[in-house]
């Protein structure tokens, strides 16, 4: 993910609500009104941490809104 579509999410996440989101065929979560994790088309699940990406997990492709959902809900 490109620095200007993660600026570009930070500001949507601002008008979102807590929830799984599209982007780009990217998987983006929303927490507190924060861009919080995203999951790329290969199932690689990364949280943003100020400016760092951190691997949190990998799944496969299929189900990966549900994933993200789960993670979410466990936060």
């Amino acid at each position: 993910m490109t620095i200007d579509e993660t600026n570009l999410l930070y500001a949507k996440a601002k008008l979102r609500k807590d929830g799984v989101y599209s982007f780009h065929g990217n998987y983006w979560v929303v927490k507190d009104r924060q861009f919080v994790a995203f999951m790329d088309l290969a199932g690689v699940c990364y949280q943003r941490f100020s400016s760092f990406n951190v691997l949190i997990a990998h799944f496969e492709s299929y189900g990966r809104r549900k994933k993200l959902r789960e993670w979410l809900l466990s936060q």
